[in-house]
C-alpha cells in the first residue's frame, strides 16, 4: 500500500532538513543545486522523507539520477517508486530520453539497489568499474610485491621526469599500440607526477603506472598499462609492486585504493589474481540505463 506524501521541487538549495538526506560523496557539490539539477523532496506529516535528484546532461537528451534516498522507517512504503516516478515525469516533460545511474555494491548483482531500480524500470545494472581498495600494510603482507624487481634493462622513472620526446610518441600511441581509456595523460593536473611511474625499456616507454591522490590519506592507484610484448614477463606487476615500495617508505599515505573499467577484462583479471587478501574490499560500480 502507498502512503500519501506530498511532493516539493527545491531550486537554487535544499532545505537543511532535506539537504542531511543526501549521501556525503554529493554534498559539497549539491551545497547550492545547479541549474541543470532537477530535485524533489517528500514530505509527510510535515517531516521529509526522502529526496531524488537527478542532473541533467547539458545539450545532450539523457540524465543521471544523483540521488533517491528515503528515511530509513519510511522504507518499503513505496515512497521511493512514487518520488522516482514523478522525477521521471518531470523529465520527460523536459524532453529527456535516456536516464541513467550507479552505484557502488557488492560483487553480485542481486542487491537491494538493483532490486528498487528494476522495480523503476531500469534492466538490470551491469558491471560498469571494478574497485579494490586496502591499506599499504597490506601490500607489505603480499610476497610478490615485496620481491619482484625490475631487470636491468627497465628503469622506473617519476612521471615528470618524462623526456619532450617521450612524451610525443607516448601521445601518438593513442589508439594504436595502448586504447584511449588507458591514455596516462588524461586530466594529467590531477594527477600525482612525483609519484607515478613511467616504465623505460632501453630507450623507449613501454608502460606507466599513473597515481592520483584520492583523499588526504588515501591514493588512487588510476592507469596500469605495459605494451603487450612486455606483459607476459610479468612487468605490469612488477611495476605495481616498484610503486607500492616506494609509497610504501615515504610513508605518507595510508590506504590506496585502484579502479579499473569492467571493459578492461584482461586487467580485471589481472588484479583478481595478483591482489588477493582477506583484508582486500572488492566492490563494484554498478551501472544501468532507461529509456524513457
Amino acid at each position: 500500500m502507498k502512503t500519501s506524501i506530498e511532493v516539493r521541487a527545491f531550486q537554487g538549495a535544499l532545505p537543511s532538513e532535506f539537504s542531511s538526506l543526501v549521501p556525503p560523496e554529493l554534498r559539497d557539490y549539491l551545497r547550492v543545486l545547479p541549474p541543470n539539477c532537477i530535485a524533489l523532496g517528500a514530505i509527510g506529516g510535515g517531516m521529509p522523507l526522502g529526496i531524488a535528484i537527478a542532473k541533467r546532461n547539458g545539450a545532450e537528451l539523457s540524465a543521471n539520477l544523483q540521488a533517491l534516498v528515503i528515511t530509513e522507517p519510511c522504507r518499503r512504503q513505496g515512497i521511493g517508486l512514487q518520488l522516482y516516478g514523478m522525477l521521471e515525469s518531470l523529465l520527460r516533460q523536459q524532453g529527456i530520453c535516456w536516464i541513467r545511474t550507479e552505484y557502488l555494491g557488492a560483487s553480485h548483482v542481486a542487491s537491494l539497489e538493483a532490486s528498487f531500480l528494476q522495480s523503476c524500470g531500469f534492466p538490470e545494472p551491469a558491471p560498469g568499474i571494478h574497485v579494490w581498495n586496502g591499506s599499504f600494510d597490506i601490500l607489505k603482507e603480499l610476497p610478490r610485491i615485496q620481491s619482484l624487481k625490475l631487470p636491468g634493462d627497465y628503469l622506473a622513472i617519476p612521471f615528470h621526469e618524462l623526456t619532450g620526446k617521450e612524451r610525443v610518441e607516448m601521445a601518438k600511441g593513442n589508439g594504436d599500440w595502448y586504447p584511449p581509456i588507458l591514455d596516462p595523460f588524461a586530466e594529467e593536473d590531477l594527477i600525482d607526477r612525483q609519484r607515478s611511474l613511467a616504465l623505460r625499456y632501453r630507450d623507449a616507454i613501454i608502460g606507466w603506472m599513473i597515481l592520483e591522490p584520492f583523499h588526504a590519506q588515501t591514493l588512487l592507484f588510476k592507469t596500469m598499462f605495459v605494451r603487450q610484448s612486455h606483459q607476459r614477463t610479468g612487468r605490469g606487476i612488477t611495476l605495481l609492486a616498484e610503486a607500492s615500495r616506494r609509497i610504501v617508505r615515504e610513508g605518507q599515505y595510508k590506504d590506496w585504493i585502484f579502479f579499473v573499467e569492467a571493459d578492461n577484462a584482461d586487467m580485471v583479471r589481472f588484479m583478481q589474481r595478483r591482489i588477493h587478501h582477506p583484508n582486500v574490499q572488492k566492490e563494484i560500480l554498478w551501472r544501468t540505463v532507461k529509456a524513457l
